[in-house]
């Protein structure tokens, strides 16, 4: 007992020694830079630099290089690589409420060295980034980029390394700097929002055309505008020919899409008949076919004002128009088989209010 009473501090002691050389030798194997402030200067306003997020698997260090005793050394950022980063780039994080909020990923940062002789050692320099906008709470990725820079020194040159970050961070700043001149207002990845102005129905104020007639509140249908030939297969007496399109221009500007949407509800004298003279009564019914594409356009419009979003507004609209296209051939074959053709009047008279009470509201 007495034996063991006396190696047990021994081997205390030697623990403690061990795990104090462990430290010193970790602290030693490090090096750690100062980046400082960058001096670089941007050509455009328009972005700020919202967040830096670093994406590298090992966020410890950036790299190993030698010191003079050609020991390998882990090389560090100052209060990380985040922080580093962020207050080198401290200037370009000034808010500002009509530019885009940038957020900067760094993939990859590194220093990598290898021994060329006694005396040299070769290097290089290496960073891979990408930049996003964020989009109300949405990150859209914008562009990636990457640079290098390699280098060659002597084992007692040791104080480059702030100097390399720093040009890396630098390169991609100007890289995004240019990139930005180049898109701004044109990628629609830059798009913030929409803004969508509803035209004036084309050829309201000169509703005739040639051939074309356009649905206009300054004029009426008469029968010397149904110009087409009857078919020989039909029974019907009269057959107006209407139709509706749409006409979408996109322009980007400060960031806004301005949509300038335009319908157009019209008639075609040559595909519209009649077989005889028909009453008054008669062309009021064809009157509605051309006022129910027109009550249509409109509720084409009303939903587009609602649904439209940045990311997929042209196949929007387009499948929009498809679905109102459906609704104007179900809702005229509705309104055939509910009116019989103009025959049933109380029927007509109703049809006639509810369109009429629906166009008054555009009027």
């Amino acid at each position: 007992m007495k034996k063991y009473k006396k190696i047990k501090p021994i081997l205390v002691l030697n623990c403690v020694f061990f795990l104090l050389m462990l430290q010193t030798s970790t602290y030693a194997q490090e090096k750690i830079i100062y980046l400082g402030n960058t001096a670089v200067k941007l050509n455009n306003n328009n972005f700020y630099l919202l967040k830096i997020i670093d994406e590298r698997p090992d966020k410890r260090r950036i790299g190993t290089v030698y010191n003079e005793e050609k020991e390998d050394v882990y090389l560090k950022l100052l209060n990380g690589t985040v922080k580093a980063s962020n207050e080198f780039l401290t200037k370009f994080s000034k808010k500002n409420n009509a530019s885009y909020p940038i957020v900067l990923k760094i993939k990859e940062l590194k220093v990598v060295e290898k021994i060329v002789n006694s005396k040299i050692v070769n290097g290089s320099s290496e960073i891979k980034v990408e930049f996003s906008f964020m989009r109300d709470s949405t990150l859209i990725a914008l562009t990636p980029f990457q640079t290098q820079i390699t280098f060659t020194r002597s084992f007692n040159v040791t104080d480059r390394y702030q100097y390399l970050i720093g040009r890396l961070l630098d390169k991609s700043l100007l890289y995004f700097d240019q990139w930005m001149t180049v898109n701004f207002d044109k990628n629609p990845l830059l798009i913030k929002a929409i803004q969508l102005n509803i035209k004036p129905d084309y050829g309201m104020n000169e509703p005739i055309s040639g051939d074309t007639i356009f649905w206009s509140n300054k004029y009426k249908l008469s029968w010397k505008d149904f110009e087409g030939r009857k078919p020989l297969s039909t029974q019907y007496a009269a057959q107006v020919f209407t139709n509706f399109e749409y006409n979408a221009l996109a322009n980007l500007k400060n960031g806004i899409l301005i949509i300038d949407l335009q319908l157009k509800a019209y008639m075609l004298k040559s595909a519209s008949w009649t077989s005889q003279a028909l009453s008054e009564e008669h062309l009021a019914h064809e009157q509605l076919h051309f006022d129910i594409t027109k009550v249509i356009a409109e509720r084409y419009k009303k939903k587009a004002s609602k649904m439209l979003t940045i990311d997929d507004y042209d196949s929007e609209l387009q499948l929009l128009f498809i679905e109102m296209y459906r609704e104007l051939n179900r809702l005229q074959k509705e309104y055939d088989a509910e009116s019989n053709h103009s025959i049933n009047f109380v029927v007509q008279q109703k049809w006639q209010s509810l369109i009429s009470d629906e166009l008054r509201v555009i009027r």
